[in-house]
């Protein structure tokens, strides 16, 4: 199988340099990772199954098949690595080299195109002009100067020597201790990730603030952006804690 600069050989567990002849000798679990991929082309595999592989019991952690695509992707370096595509919350998938972006192909209609991403980063700006906008009507109908925008950033890496930014966006200064524990949460386990495709993560919280609005804005060509909006309509609202953080897998 050709993958760019690269012929993968499975027999010898290895990507051989197609001019130089080298051969790149895989470890196990990045073995395992791309057989599966490449032997189910268009078919989205969670990181459960691809731990498994042909077995009923998972023979590598899931932490370890993160490590294998990331290491996998960057050997083969682009076009080649654009071949495995990430699935938000369900996985990754394996779409050969030359294949139409129109044809149909399981879960591709989930990844973000140009398009959407244009239009999230333009809610994403509509985002922080709802939660100003109220504080900005009512410092006009008092007569008093709208204060700016203030922002507060925190830098964290992860093992892999990723750094990843966590701002906190916000109308009222009196807001950004309020979210500043949220920021807490994510840097604490942001720092815990094997790999993390985000380089930037903005936190906005409504003026009511019984909603919080976390914008991730990927690090790769792709320029991916995954946007969650949490609702909390308690008097003391707990929009982000260990749990929530483990279902929405923040990590990938």
């Amino acid at each position: 199988m050709d993958l760019g600069q690269y012929r993968f050989i499975p027999e010898q567990g290895c990507l051989q340099h197609m001019e130089s002849g080298e051969n790149k000798l895989l470890t196990r679990s990045e073995l395992l990772v791309l057989t599966q991929l490449i032997e189910n082309p268009g078919i989205t595999l969670s990181k459960h199954e691809l731990s498994c592989g042909d077995s009923d019991a998972p023979l590598i952690s899931e932490s370890a098949v993160v490590k294998a695509i990331f290491t996998i992707r960057h050997t083969l370096g682009e076009p080649a690595a654009s071949c495995i595509h990430t699935v938000p919350k369900e996985g990754y998938q394996f779409v050969p080299l030359g294949q139409s972006e129109s044809a149909p192909v399981k879960g591709e209609g989930k990844r973000l195109t140009p398009k959407f991403v244009r239009s999230m980063q333009i809610l994403s700006v509509v985002a922080v002009l709802v939660v100003s906008i109220p504080l900005l009507y009512q410092t006009l109908s008092h007569h008093y100067q709208t204060p700016p925008l203030s922002t507060s950033i925190q830098e964290v890496h992860n093992d892999f020597g990723q750094m990843i930014e966590v701002e906190i966006v916000t109308s009222s200064q009196s807001n950004i201790k309020a979210m500043q524990k949220y920021a807490d949460f994510l840097t604490n386990h942001f720092s815990s990730c094997v790999y993390s495709p985000w380089k930037k993560v903005k936190l906005a919280l409504s003026h009511d603030q019984q909603m919080l609005n976390i914008t991730m804005f990927g690090a790769g060509k792709s320029h991916d952006i995954r946007n969650m909006k949490i609702s909390d309509f308690r008097a003391t609202p707990e929009f982000i804690n260990p749990s929530w953080l483990k279902q929405v897998s923040i990590c990938e």
